[in-house]
Formats: structure tokens, C-alpha cells, sequence
């Protein structure tokens, strides 16, 4: 493997950024304090949150969506984050038989505070920047992101590929009929796209998505 060309280097960054908003999703130690709220609970936040810009109404379907979980877990992550006073459940206004997810006032604030929180800590460590190199990076990481959601990551060719370098061989060696994509090369249409160490298809980075996250966001 090539380990210094411009998707090498990506690789290894994201890897490492991904640490950013995943660590406060770690179980915390039996003597520290409670967190007021579950980041699961944030998570719900800035999915309703953003989907109400996008859409007349939220329903779990689209949280699940939104989250990319399946709707069992988003059904259950709603019902967390109602429990904790930040989202409410209304009836819709198009069809009686659904209820639409709205955000609470204890809710807003909530959001209102992560947002400033990580838009701060994020200012803080690009305070050594030039002015110039902090508006290129947000421009050319819009762009990355960009492609990414239009483009997401094939997580059944990923199995494959892991399938077949546990046989003992396989596309990771050069032996199997899917060769994987080098770092630093742009695949071809269809071809597979292996995402990054340490991704998994389902979960969320809280992202933000950043945008989390589909953006941590959703991500925080």
C-alpha cells in the first residue's frame, strides 16, 4: 500500500478526527459526574432539527433515515430523547394517523449550546491559521463532504473484501476479483468504495456530524 499519496494522508486524518465527536459518546467511569443528557439524545436533536428545514414534518422514518439507522433503533432513540424533555411528539397536521417530532424548548437550547460549543472549540484550534487557509480548509472540506453523500461508501463491497482477506487471500492481496481502490486514485464508476478504518456502515459520529456528521449530522 501506498502510505503518501493525498488519499493516504485523508485516511489517516479522518481516522483520527473521528475521535473528536466519537469520544464523548464512550461509556464514562462509575465515580464521574452525570451527563445531563445521552449524546444519543443530541444525536435526535439535530436530526429533527435538520430535517425540519428540509421537510413539512418529521417522523421517525426520517430520523432514521437522517441517522442511518434502521427504524427500530430510531423508533427507541425518539422515545430517549422524549423522555428527556427535548423532543415532542404532535399530531401531524396531513395525516391523523402519524405524529410529526418536534424540537422542545429545552430542546432548542440544547441545540443552541452544542452548536456553540463545538463551533468554538473548532475556531480554537484553527486560531493559529491564516485567515486564507481557514476559509480554503472550510471550502475544500464542504467539498469532500459534498462528494461523500453523493457519492456513500459501499459497505457490502467492504464485506466482501474483508470476507476474502479472512479466507486468507483475497482482494486485499491481490488475489480476489475485486481489487480494491489504491489511496489516491479515483475509482471508476461502479467500482467498490471502501470507506475509511474504523467506519461502519450504520452508526453515527456524532457530526457531525458533525454534520455527527450524512453530515455527525446531523452530527453535532
Amino acid at each position: 500500500m501506498e502510505d503518501g499519496t493525498p488519499g493516504a494522508v485523508i485516511d489517516v486524518a479522518l481516522f483520527r478526527l473521528r475521535r473528536i465527536w466519537s469520544r464523548p459518546l464512550r461509556a464514562r467511569k462509575a465515580a464521574d459526574p452525570q451527563r445531563p443528557v445521552q449524546m444519543s439524545n443530541v444525536m435526535v436533536v439535530h436530526a429533527v432539527h435538520k430535517l425540519s428545514l428540509d421537510v413539512a414534518e418529521v417522523t421517525v422514518g426520517a430520523v432514521a433515515e437522517q441517522l442511518d439507522v434502521d427504524p427500530s433503533t430510531a423508533s427507541r432513540l425518539v422515545n430517549d430523547a422524549i423522555g428527556a424533555g427535548l423532543v415532542t411528539r404532535e399530531e401531524s397536521e396531513v395525516d391523523a394517523r402519524r405524529a410529526r417530532l418536534v424540537l422542545s424548548a429545552p430542546g432548542r437550547r440544547v441545540l443552541e449550546a452544542v452548536v456553540r460549543y463545538r463551533r468554538a472549540y473548532l475556531d480554537g484550534l484553527m486560531a493559529g491559521w491564516d485567515r486564507a487557509d481557514r476559509e480554503a480548509f472550510a471550502r475544500l472540506l464542504t467539498r469532500f463532504a459534498e462528494a461523500a453523500t453523493a457519492r456513500p461508501a459501499d459497505s457490502a463491497a467492504l464485506d466482501r473484501l474483508i470476507a476474502e482477506a479472512l479466507e486468507g487471500g483475497g482482494a486485499l492481496e491481490g488475489g480476489g476479483t475485486d481489487t480494491p481502490v489504491a489511496s489516491g486514485t479515483v475509482p471508476a464508476p461502479g467500482d467498490p468504495v471502501v470507506p475509511p478504518p474504523g467506519t461502519r456502515s450504520g452508526t453515527v459520529p456524532d457530526g457531525g456530524t458533525a454534520d455527527p456528521a450524512r453530515g455527525a449530522a446531523t452530527r453535532p
